[in-house]
């Protein structure tokens, strides 16, 4: 092979490996970071869907705790109360240990109707029932949480 081409590819391998660095560490940012919050992501919580029969009747039983039922924290319990934010950043009242979960993954806040569940723009989803949430959902006792490998229930 010529020299002239040897160095070529010496240059086109060196930019590929760059590239590569600099993505690793745009996905390392991000993840410690988090995305950043506009102005629109700040606003308050839509309006939440009228919730169905079954979760009205579910609703009357008012969830007091968040129980972990499958993960690395199996058997933690957590207090509702007013709003709960999931996650692993610090700012989290519920601080999940798993590589599945974003900074801020997920949100339960307390409505006249019950409480609803909220995905907070999460890489992985927030799954309700093995359904991926789109929009704020009711949350019952009857129904089963999954944030990255961890199920969570809530009991009265």
């Amino acid at each position: 092979m010529s020299e002239l081409l040897v160095l070529a590819l010496k240059f086109a391998f060196l930019g590929l490996l760059w590239v590569f660095i600099l993505f690793s560490v745009n996905v390392i940012r991000t993840d410690l970071f988090g995305r950043r919050v506009s102005v629109v992501d700040a606003a308050p919580a839509p309006a939440a869907p009228r919730p169905s029969r079954r979760a009205q009747r579910a609703a009357r039983r008012v969830p007091r705790i968040l129980r972990i039922t499958q993960g690395k924290q199996l058997g933690l319990t957590m207090d509702l109360g007013e709003s709960l934010k999931i996650g692993r950043s610090s700012d989290c009242q519920l601080i999940l240990d798993d590589d599945y979960v974003s900074t801020r993954h997920a949100r339960i806040y307390r409505t006249e109707a019950g409480y609803l569940i909220e995905d907070l723009g999460s890489t992985n989803g927030t799954y309700l029932n093995d359904e991926r949430l789109s929009a704020p959902a009711p949350f019952t006792p009857s129904d089963t949480l999954r944030i990255g490998r961890t199920l969570l229930k809530v009991e009265a």
